[in-house]
């Protein structure tokens, strides 16, 4: 349940409804030091008018670029994110020295933590990733999966929902209950929090 989340959890996940709301990928991510300060927050902003460059405004990537490293250490920060980072936020934290980063649900579309080990250049920054997973993964595909219904209902690939189906069944299906209904359009319009979003998610059963 949502309070049961920490406060990092809680912050990244605001962030990825806020982008939900904005018609953007619903994926947010939050930074916050090893004392439990929030440094810097952002999501993702695909479809925010004043995006001039929609396919790399990764929430990831967002709040790397704001980064002020004159005054914090990457090394010493720790990344929370709401998806698995993909191929160019997996990149941008590498480059960025994040050496902490942690996923709310696994990518099985474009997600890249596995660079961590596998890549030569990767594995020598020693970085430590963390799958969450549990009630915080199962809400994080219910939403992207309903803003991929969106999506294909509008004539576009289903390949990302299919790999979702595959990855986690049971959340495919809550999304399409509530798709059925736009009820988390109706939510979004309202100005609902993602607490009480997170909770709806969570009481739906197959």
């Amino acid at each position: 349940m949502w309070n049961d989340l920490s406060v990092q959890w809680q912050t990244a996940f605001s962030e990825a409804w806020e982008a939900f709301r904005a018609g953007s990928v619903p994926i947010g991510a939050a930074l916050y030091s090893a004392e439990g300060e929030l440094i810097l927050k952002d999501h993702n902003r695909s479809r925010e008018p004043e995006t001039v460059n929609r396919s790399i405004s990764h929430a990831e990537a967002n709040l790397l670029r704001r980064l002020d490293t004159k005054l914090y250490e990457p090394r010493s920060l720790v990344l929370y994110s709401a998806m698995e980072p993909c191929p160019m936020c997996m990149g941008t934290c590498v480059m960025s020295n994040i050496r902490d980063i942690r996923y709310a649900a696994r990518d099985p579309y474009c997600g890249m933590v596995y660079l961590a080990e596998r890549d030569p250049y990767c594995a020598s920054k020693s970085i430590h990733c963390s799958h969450e997973g549990g009630e915080a993964e199962h809400v994080q595909i219910t939403v992207q999966s309903y803003y991929e219904l969106r999506y294909c209902s509008m004539g576009h690939s289903s390949k990302v929902l299919d790999r979702f189906r595959e990855m986690l069944p049971e959340a495919v299906w809550a999304a399409e209950r509530l798709f059925s209904s736009r009820e988390l359009d109706r939510l979004a319009e309202q100005g609902t929090l993602f607490g009480e979003v997170f909770d709806l998610v969570l009481s739906i059963k197959l």
